[in-house]
């Protein structure tokens, strides 16, 4: 049993400081649009925009994120940075399934109230997204043209990104056309960092054809009844489908994480039987990971929900005595410590 530690003045100022302040993000929906899912779409689009999200087309939105506005400012980078070579100046942060998911997570930070696409749902072209992505982000960092505490080196970097993060809101998996997206993506000499929930065996199956630079599966508990109470699925076979996902990973070149979003009172606890079903994913990399109390998930969590670094570091500690994994890096601000399958040393992206 792990022991409990709170310290909620440590917990708001890593909020509001390793996570840059991240806005509000849930919004609440008005019942009478609950069965009018066109007039619940566009409400959504509208409220997101006010929020700082930019739509591109009818299902996909980018919002800067404040990792890139602080590499900009000279002042700090995402853990992406550190472990995998990211440049968080030049990270486009977008999902092409902005406001559909299989899953309603209780530590989402965007926590909209997610729905599952209809079965006559119109995609959008991959070429025309990520056109429009780069367009919309590049227009929003104009702004920072002007501002006396920006590194001018950082800004006109900025100005072509170079990474494509799949993950900003929703499944992507959702998205059909996706293993198209990632050829875009790869075939422009840009980085594709995907991140899954698992819940679209047959798309990540689809993947092994079409690979990003890094593929991420979330995973959310240890057995079905903790991951009903962490995750809120919106489908009876999530169990299943989740451990299909995580056994593909072992066929894989690119580079292989699972993410654990670890939350107390939810998940945050068994890293031995954490360890046993991730040992049979071949992943090559364990991102364990303490949830931040920012955006939506403030709704229905609390900061003493929040693990600290100090406990994100005990629980690895015992995931890596369980495994082959080896503890190799961590990023304390962030909250988060990588393990690497046999301990082998990575060097970020050559």
């Amino acid at each position: 049993m792990l022991p409990v530690l709170n310290n909620l003045e440590e917990n708001k100022k890593s909020c509001g400081e390793g996570c840059n302040a991240i806005p509000e993000g849930f919004i609440d929906v008005p019942s009478d649009l609950d069965r009018k899912i066109d007039a619940r779409l566009d409400f959504m689009r509208e409220k997101t925009t006010k929020m700082g999200y930019r739509f591109v087309g009818r299902h996909t939105a980018i919002k800067v994120c404040n990792w890139t506005k602080e590499s900009i400012r000279g002042k700090n980078v995402c853990y992406k940075n550190k472990f995998y070579g990211i440049e968080s100046n030049q990270c486009v942060q977008m999902s092409p399934a902005m406001l559909v998911c299989t899953f309603n997570c209780r530590f989402c930070w965007r926590n909209f109230n997610y729905i599952l696409p209809r079965e006559n749902e119109q995609w959008d072209d991959p070429k025309k997204i990520l056109d429009g992505c780069i367009d919309a982000q590049t227009e929003i960092l104009q702004g920072f043209w002007g501002n006396e505490n920006v590194d001018v080196k950082k800004l006109k970097e900025a100005m072509t990104p170079k990474h494509v993060a799949i993950s900003l809101s929703g499944e992507p998996t959702l998205y059909p056309r996706l293993p198209e997206f990632i050829d875009e993506i790869m075939g422009r000499n840009m980085t594709a960092f995907l991140v899954s929930n698992g819940t679209r065996p047959e798309m990540i199956e689809r993947l092994l054809e079409h690979q990003p630079t890094n593929l991420y599966v979330s995973f959310y508990g240890t057995n079905p009844e903790m991951y009903k109470k962490t995750a809120v699925p919106m489908e009876k076979n999530f169990w299943e489908s989740v451990n299909k996902s995580l056994k593909l990973l072992g066929k894989f070149d690119c580079n292989t994480v699972v993410r654990l979003t670890l939350a107390k009172g939810l998940n945050f606890t068994d890293p031995e039987g954490y360890a046993r079903i991730i040992e049979q994913s071949g992943a090559k990399f364990v991102e364990v990971k303490g949830f931040m109390a920012v955006g939506g998930s403030r709704r229905s969590m609390k900061y003493t929900d929040m693990p600290l670094h100090k406990e994100i570091q005990e629980f690895a500690e015992k995931f890596e005595g369980n495994s082959s994994y080896k503890i190799i890096s961590e990023k304390p601000d962030s909250r988060v410590v990588l393990l690497s399958r046999e301990g082998k040393d990575f060097i970020g992206i050559e």
